[in-house]
């Protein structure tokens, strides 16, 4: 017996209504936010390359600090772009939660990002109260997308 691959793959992804409308939106959310944060991205390298030379008693690691939390920045926005252009909402109700909770946490994580790059190196402490939750919803949004897709992928079978 020859199933179609089509058929297959299109049973666990949104459909017409309600489902399409949460794809726009979410699709829409991700591109702005990835957007505006490529905006964010410029302006942050703007404002560390014209002041941080001027800083004469800069410590060396905040230095590191700002660049690293900079590439962090536009690591995040990419990812929001990407899911922005391509993202495909998935038709199973649970399956669209997981989804739904890993796209907030992908956003969130661009303004913890853009936050650390102005205020975590001016706190000369060891602790990172806006990197290491940004990095943390990032790697928990994509896993939570990753296995939204994939309970997607063994309910259609």
């Amino acid at each position: 017996m020859s199933v179609s691959r089509s058929a297959i793959d299109t049973k666990p992804y949104a459909r017409a209504g309600q489902a399409d409308r949460t794809k726009i939106l979410l699709r829409c959310l991700h591109l702005a936010v990835g957007l505006l944060g490529l905006l964010a991205f410029l302006a942050a390298g703007l404002y560390l390359y014209l002041e941080l030379p001027d800083r004469t008693q800069t410590v060396q690691v905040h230095n590191i600090m700002n660049r690293a939390n900079h590439i962090y920045l536009l690591c995040a926005v990419l990812l929001n772009v990407q899911l922005g252009c391509y993202l495909s909402v998935l038709n199973l109700r649970f399956a669209r939660g997981l989804q739904w909770l890993g796209s907030i946490l992908l956003m969130i994580a661009p303004v913890l990002l853009l936050l650390a790059i102005f205020d975590e190196p001016v706190s000369a402490g060891p602790e990172l109260p806006y990197a290491l939750p940004a990095v943390a919803a990032l790697f928990a949004g994509v896993v939570l997308h990753a296995a939204a897709r994939v309970l997607a992928r063994r309910q259609s079978r």
